[in-house]
């Protein structure tokens, strides 16, 4: 068994919260479905430990203050050591004289020894599902001599691609050995970001999440981004004797990602291609994904809703087309805030029209005059509620909507959207089920 944590995992070691005053104490180390999480036992209310799920209030007075519940805390067993990032105390049992509480952790980092801050570090790598096909790019080669039957692999990491000074992609191979039965080469793409000041993770992951929401868009499908490395620059590379050798990159396990998760098989067509924006165009989408985060958000995060009906999804986009009309009348329009509110939702619906109506692939007006009377028909009680085909069509266009306008916004040429458009499978109508003849 390695020093890893893959689901399903359960052992048994020691705590440190790297203050000698407090008492040892040995945990269980788990992660499932839920997160990563440590269960912590103790001996009766005036056990430090107690106070982490039971606060100081129930303690005597005459018994010592015990500091608060470290951030960071470090477990180690057999396996290794595992330092737990951004903890939380969530869930007890007690019966008075002994008890058992669970701390939760945010990121776990194997291999780290000492006490040091990782709720801050000076670099973050992710890998982005779908990202290293949109850029068209390789990090091995194969070539097969049929005389001789060698099958020959070249590995090689291409060149890094420059966003902005903040983020790069980083092409690079990964291997994985299943035995003696197998080997699997793999192309991967690192999205790296990098401070020289120690920064929160959500700053520095920030820009990879921007990635996958601009690959959601551009092909309808929910990627993933999973953070895979860290860098903390008071934790260098060091050999058994002490001297460093630079920077150290160490594996990161998120709670809730699934090292699993890919696109799925099959090529689909992207609205947005890399070739349309270079590093450049990139940077245009990180700022129009700021300035339209309101409107941009609710459909996004759409493409993650799963297992519910017309109306829930109807729901969710509604508002951000709300708010993508108020916005462009806000800033193309010069309106202020006051007067954009009061443009009632058909009046915003054709506002975003107006910018897209030469390359979408159905009737403009129609859509406007559909989408508001069904978005209205789920908004108002005393309204007829619309069937659930005439929803699901109203919510296929919108998504639409929204994509295309997004991919005019970045500069992508009406007639290469229309073209795309011509493969895209959200172009295709819901029709109702086909009947089935009896006998």
């Amino acid at each position: 068994m390695d020093n890893d944590l893959p689901k399903g995992t359960r052992r048994v070691g020691n705590l440190v919260d790297f203050n000698a005053d407090t008492p040892s104490v040995s945990v269980t180390l788990e992660r499932d479905e839920k997160g990563i999480s440590v269960t912590v036992p103790w001996g009766g209310r005036d056990d430090y430990y107690s106070s982490w799920f039971m606060g100081e209030h129930t303690r005597r007075p005459e018994w010592a203050v015990w500091p608060p519940m470290p951030k960071n805390l470090l477990f180690w067993d057999s396996y290794g050591s595992v330092l737990l990032v951004d903890c939380w105390a969530q869930g007890y049992h007690t019966n008075i004289s002994t008890g058992t509480g669970r701390v939760w952790a945010r990121y776990a980092v194997p291999g780290v020894n000492d006490d040091i801050d990782y709720s801050i570090v000076n670099g973050v790598r992710s890998e982005v599902t779908g990202l290293r096909e949109w850029l068209g790019v390789e990090s091995f080669e194969e070539d097969f001599d049929f005389e001789t039957r060698v099958l020959t692999i070249k590995a090689a990491s291409s060149e890094p691609i420059q966003v902005n000074s903040l983020l790069s992609f980083l092409p690079s191979w990964d291997i994985t050995r299943d035995g003696h039965e197998s080997t699997t080469i793999k192309n991967v793409v690192f999205c790296e970001s990098r401070s020289s000041d120690p920064s929160s993770w959500e700053d520095l992951v920030g820009s990879h999440r921007g990635m996958r929401d601009l690959l959601v868009l551009s092909r309808w499908v929910a990627e993933t981004c999973r953070i895979v490395q860290a860098q903390h620059d008071a934790d260098p590379l060091k050999t058994l004797d002490g001297a460093e050798h630079g920077e150290q990159w160490r594996t990161v396990i998120e709670p809730q990602s699934d090292p699993s998760s890919s696109s799925p098989r099959g090529r689909l067509t992207h609205l947005v291609e890399y070739a349309d924006l270079g590093p450049e165009g990139i940077d245009r989408w990180f700022s129009l994904r700021d300035r339209f985060q309101r409107a941009l958000d609710p459909v996004i995060s759409d493409r993650f809703i799963s297992g519910v009906g017309p109306v829930t999804h109807m729901a969710q986009v509604g508002p951000g087309l709300e708010a993508l009309g108020f916005l462009i009348m806000q800033t193309k329009d010069g309106m202020n805030a006051s007067e954009a509110n009061r443009k009632p939702l058909r009046a915003r619906l054709d506002r975003i029209l107006g910018e897209i109506e030469d390359v979408v692939p159905f009737d403009g007006g129609d859509w406007a005059a559909g989408m508001t009377e069904a978005y209205n028909g789920i908004k108002h009680a005393n309204r007829d509620l619309p069937t659930e085909l005439e929803l699901l069509n109203r919510w296929r266009e919108s998504i639409l909507v929204v994509r295309v306008w997004v991919a005019r916004e970045l500069g992508v040429k009406a007639e290469a959207i229309r073209s795309r458009l011509e493969r895209d499978p959200q172009t295709k109508p819901y029709v109702p089920r086909a009947c089935i003849a009896g006998p």
